[in-house]
């Protein structure tokens, strides 16, 4: 029976081939627009939802005012954090100020790279729920230290673990790998960062 439903409905897309272009061409192009919203849906969903407490971390913006435009950014005083802790300290595990993230020129041996990345407070392990390869979380609390991503490690040193070998940072300071973590997912506030200082 079906056998025979697909002879009539093959003869007809030969006897019709313009209608019948326009039609698998049509059903083509809306199949692939949905699976394209669904992917975007899922990723707007899945945002940022690889952090284990995502939805108990915010970040703080504010709003001011020059020459009458308002306008909102995410640089934030230095007393800001502080002053959270006091007022709110215990609504929050953690409250973490980082600098802008900024490109920094990381050199080993005669290989140079510049790779973007921030500086954190040591807390900032915990809170992004890092999944280290090498070192651990506390990688940070040294005072010139830095973490790599995965694939920043690999460009410096390919598969082995680097943990303690000596970078120079912008040019200037000398700085120990403390740890390796995995890449933060594109899907994430956090996906450029290749490099986290104390």
């Amino acid at each position: 029976m079906f056998r025979n439903y697909f002879k009539i409905a093959w003869r007809n897309l030969i006897a019709n081939k313009g209608f019948s272009a326009i039609n698998i061409g049509g059903l083509s192009v809306g199949i692939a627009v949905a699976i394209l919203i669904g992917l975007w849906i899922y990723s707007e969903l899945s945002f940022n939802k690889n952090f284990e407490n995502y939805d108990r971390i915010a970040q703080v913006w504010q709003h001011q005012e020059y020459n009458g435009i308002v306008g909102s950014q995410v640089a934030n005083p230095a007393a800001m954090g502080p002053a959270i802790e006091d007022e709110f300290g215990g609504d929050f595990k953690y409250v973490i100020q980082s600098s802008w993230t900024n490109a920094h020129a990381l050199t080993f041996g005669d290989k140079v790279f510049f790779k973007t990345g921030n500086y954190f407070e040591p807390e900032i392990t915990e809170m992004l729920s890092l999944k280290m390869i090498y070192g651990n979380r506390d990688g940070l609390k040294e005072m010139h230290a830095v973490l790599l991503s995965k694939s920043t490690a690999e460009v410096f040193f390919d598969d082995e673990d680097p943990v303690g070998k000596i970078l120079k940072l912008n040019n200037q300071v000398d700085v120990k790998v403390t740890g390796v973590y995995e890449d933060l997912p594109e899907n994430s506030s956090f996906n450029s960062l290749e490099i986290i200082l104390p």
